[in-house]
């Protein structure tokens, strides 16, 4: 009981836990079905402002669900415990919303985005930023990479898959959430280290 209370004590951990548990309930209900909790476009009689966030939730895979929560779990509780839980989970939302925002200025009338995605990206720049020579190790790429230069490398691949189309990492990716996410992250640290200093 004492190991479960100190598991959920983290805000990292309880959103890891809301996300994951959210997945499982929304595929239980709508079973791969759009349920209007996902991003719609701007145009689309569908879209509702409350989707800015809903849509952080949601994933349209198991896989793209452990992606993101393996990604939001090693790197969000090391800014959690620099800015303690109520910051991070501020930031954590509002680089979702900028990732939000990014996507429906450059997505096309018919595109529905779900996942946190963004908001992730916007946790690995508040990363490089304050831990830049951390060491990064991937499963698929077994060199340990400092987080300054992994981050951008990791940008500029989205970057150009948004520009051109091709996508290395597979198709159905929002690569300008990324970008938003990212630069929403950046924003925020940058105002932050300055208003310290």
């Amino acid at each position: 009981m004492q190991q479960i209370q100190n598991f959920f004590s983290s805000t990292t951990n309880r959103l890891v836990a809301i996300t994951v548990v959210i997945y499982f309930v929304m595929q239980g209900i709508f079973a791969g079905r759009l349920s209007g909790f996902e991003l719609y476009p701007w145009a689309s009689s569908e879209f509702e402002y409350w989707q800015l966030i809903s849509h952080i939730f949601l994933h349209g895979s198991i896989s793209h669900l452990a992606f993101n929560m393996i990604g939001l779990w090693s790197f969000g509780r090391v800014l959690e415990r620099v800015w303690g839980g109520q910051r991070f989970i501020y930031f954590y939302l509002i680089c979702g919303v900028g990732a939000a925002i990014l996507h429906l200025v450059v997505s096309g009338p018919y595109s529905v985005a779900v996942g946190a995605s963004g908001a992730l990206y916007g946790v690995l720049v508040a990363f490089a930023l304050l831990f830049p020579n951390f060491k990064i190790m991937l499963i698929f790429l077994p060199i340990p990479i400092a987080a300054k230069y992994f981050v951008p490398v990791l940008l500029l691949i989205d970057l150009s898959a948004g520009i051109t189309g091709v996508a290395i990492f597979g198709q159905n990716i929002a690569h300008f959430a990324h970008i938003g996410g990212a630069l929403a992250g950046f924003l925020l640290v940058t105002f932050w280290l300055k208003k310290a200093s």
